[in-house]
């Protein structure tokens, strides 16, 4: 259940990321000053995107799901969840403040994605943990 939870949280999670890469990319674009500065840039961007940020891309989110559905790297896909979504919250929210009913309804399932992963990430840290001893257990056998 857990790692179909991950993966469905992961799917959620991929517009959003996606999102947040052009908002940073289109960022520096516009930090470079002219317009064919800005030009040159996005240029520079593509040319790298296309060989090795598809293929880095697309690995990432592969390793991820699968660290998902693994019973022992599950925690860690839950950190990375986790810290993706609050990363790509943070990236949409600095750079288009969220002031209307629509911007924060299309947020909602990115907030939904950050709950789901501080939720899995308390369980399987839960689960990690050895059962607590009671005394009685402690103590041995009585004389």
């Amino acid at each position: 259940m857990r790692g179909a939870l991950h993966l469905l949280c992961t799917i959620v999670l991929l517009p959003y990321l996606l999102l947040a890469a052009w908002f940073l990319i289109l960022g520096d674009a516009i930090a470079s000053g002219s317009l064919l500065s800005f030009f040159g840039t996005l240029l520079a961007h593509a040319l790298w995107l296309m060989p090795w940020g598809i293929l880095g891309f697309g690995g990432g989110f592969l390793i991820l799901c699968v660290i998902g559905v693994s019973d022992r790297l599950r925690w860690l896909g839950a950190v990375c969840l986790f810290v993706l979504a609050g990363a790509c919250l943070l990236v949409i929210g600095l750079v288009d403040a969220v002031t209307s009913f629509g911007q924060a309804l299309f947020l909602l399932p990115c907030l939904g994605v950050l709950g789901c992963g501080a939720w899995l990430l308390t369980e399987e840290l839960r689960s990690l943990r050895p059962p607590a001893v009671s005394p009685a257990h402690r103590a041995g056998p009585g004389l």
